[in-house]
């Protein structure tokens, strides 16, 4: 199986070890694209995600820049990035407004885009809505 990685995904695996050992499986390739790892490092050292403690109680999760560079270059290296080319983007953003993408919704096509270019089978995201009627024939999975 072919998994594209979102950044929501990417943050998941970055706070749950679970959810990281899914890199592992040899039988699996894994992509994502650049622009995933600006996303991650903004969230991880702006605002953060909520988590919890061993004992189960709520923390916030947040990384200084140097664990979060640290965190996407081990990343890096499991996953094979994939980016979409300007006359694809201006081709994809030509059929938006017919798709209903409007707003920010546009980086989630975005990164609907490159998973359909990259053949992905499935497209691991915690935001499902945003990409529903995005990724082709690749299914949408909470990582």
């Amino acid at each position: 199986m072919k998994f594209f990685w979102v950044t929501s995904a990417v943050i998941n695996a970055a706070v749950s070890h679970s959810v990281e050992s899914r890199l592992e499986a040899k039988a699996d390739e894994h992509v994502s694209r650049l622009h995933v790892f600006y996303e991650f490092f903004s969230t991880m050292t702006g605002r953060g995600v909520m988590g919890k403690d061993a004992s189960g109680q709520p923390i916030k999760i947040l990384f200084d820049g140097n664990d979060a560079a640290e965190w996407l270059r081990e990343f890096s290296g499991k996953v094979t990035l994939v980016e979409i080319d300007r006359k694809e983007s201006l081709d994809a953003l030509a059929k938006a407004q017919s798709l209903n993408v409007h707003g920010p919704q546009v980086y989630d096509y975005a990164h609907a885009l490159a998973a359909a270019k990259a053949k992905a089978d499935i497209v691991l995201t915690r935001n499902e809505k945003h990409f529903k009627g995005l990724t082709g024939k690749a299914r949408i999975e909470w990582p």
